[in-house]
């Protein structure tokens, strides 16, 4: 047996604040998500897997654009007319409403009902596979999940689709179906596939309760490689390979400028470092300038007004691409984020910085479409909790931990 755990798609993302890049590039950004996605298709087919499962997040809103479901619709009747059968829910960015407006998915596709369901299918290999989930009726659910799933009973093997966050970790993300690993290994199943968390992780080796992660990274708090699990079978376990599909990938460079005392010789180290890169993908650099001290007040001027961020932005680009969406640099304040005590800071800011909480106090800016639309993104959470950090160092409170929740 062997089949394809993939989520988190987000199609038609609107990549905010990256319309600025040249039209050519910022073509390849906007098909990113429905690149990876063909791309995990072209997967399938060549595996010639045994079915496909989308846990959640296929869209990256609840508002479908007709285009995203065209394309959403094509890339699955792929997948029917090789006779593989895809198992499907939806999660709190695509949660299910009023279907009537929208293109129907190819019969090939099961979807989990918002109350739970579990399909039942028999692989080449004439083994059966049981496969348990549901979808979101609304952008949260807040309640543990787990007890709409059966425990395994009479299945070779048994797969949970949930689509949720980990309970008990110090997350903004516990308004998301919460679920305990305890919960999940009472039911036995031989695979549990999760969507929601955008990176890829095995939570368990055995039997593996694996995050896919998302197919491309939208910002860039989702650098790295994105992409899938083909998952196999192994005797009675089965075993996951996380495989990158992700056409640009997010990456932060650091540059030193130690001993730089004209404008040319920093203009020099950043090209030599981008020149470094060989990966086959475009990337989307942020490029953070170390050993900056030195600096005149003049060439620290050019870089912190945009000039020299701006200078490379207008240099011609090659595929792959290699586009600096931010230049930075590195400073050190002397007080360090340890000073404050952890404990406390990590509570308060999950208790602040999570989505509802967000949603319901900008409430009364969703009226304006493109600020509902920018109210909407995932990241939006932790981009206000790093502004607040951003804040706080600025003046002098704290310094250091770039990855305090």
């Amino acid at each position: 047996m062997k089949f394809i755990h993939a989520a988190d798609l987000h199609l038609d993302t609107p990549f905010l604040g990256l319309k600025t890049a040249p039209a050519d590039l910022w073509e390849q950004i906007y098909q990113s998500t429905f690149t990876a996605f063909a791309k995990i298709i072209d997967a399938a087919l060549q595996e010639k897997v045994d079915f496909v499962c989308l846990v959640g997040d296929l869209y990256d809103r609840a508002e479908r654009s007709i285009q995203a479901q065209l394309f959403l619709q094509k890339q699955l009747q792929r997948l029917a007319d090789a006779n593989i059968p895809v198992y499907l829910s939806y999660g709190n960015h695509d949660y299910v409403q009023d279907t009537t407006a929208e293109l129907p998915l190819p019969t090939n596709v099961h979807v989990f009902p918002s109350a739970g369901a579990t399909f039942t299918l028999i692989t080449h290999d004439q083994q059966k596979v049981a496969l348990s989930g549901f979808s979101y009726a609304q952008r949260w659910v807040e309640k543990d999940m787990t007890p709409i799933y059966p425990v395994k009973a009479a299945a070779d093997f048994h797969i949970g689709l949930l689509h949720g966050s980990q309970s008990g970790v110090n997350s903004p993300h516990a308004v998301y179906a919460p679920f305990s690993l305890t919960e999940l290994n009472q039911k036995h199943y031989d695979y549990w596939a999760l969507g929601h968390i955008h990176q890829h992780q095995l939570l368990q080796k055995q039997p593996p309760i694996v995050y896919a992660g998302n197919p491309q990274g939208r910002n860039p708090n989702e650098a790295g490689e994105r992409g899938y699990y083909l998952v196999r079978q192994n005797g009675h376990q089965l075993q996951p390979e996380f495989r990158s599909v992700a056409p640009l990938q997010w990456q932060t460079c650091f540059v030193s400028v130690a001993g730089a005392s004209r404008l040319t010789t920093i203009i020099n180290a950043i090209t030599k470092a981008l020149a470094a890169f060989k990966q086959p993908q475009s990337l989307l650099l942020k490029v953070v300038l170390t050993h900056s001290q030195q600096l005149s007040p003049a060439l620290v001027q050019r870089i912190e007004n945009g000039e020299l961020l701006d200078y490379f932005q207008k240099q011609p680009q090659h595929q792959p691409f290699r586009w600096l969406y931010a230049l930075a640099l590195a400073h050190d304040d002397g007080v360090a984020f340890s000073q404050l005590d952890q404990a406390y800071w990590q509570k308060s800011a999950v208790e602040v910085f999570n989505a509802k909480n967000v949603q319901t106090a900008a409430q009364p800016l969703a009226q304006a479409n493109f600020l509902a639309e920018a109210l909407k993104q995932e990241s939006l959470p932790a981009d206000l909790q790093a502004q607040a950090i951003n804040l706080l160092r600025e003046n002098k409170a704290i310094t250091g931990d770039e990855h305090a929740d």
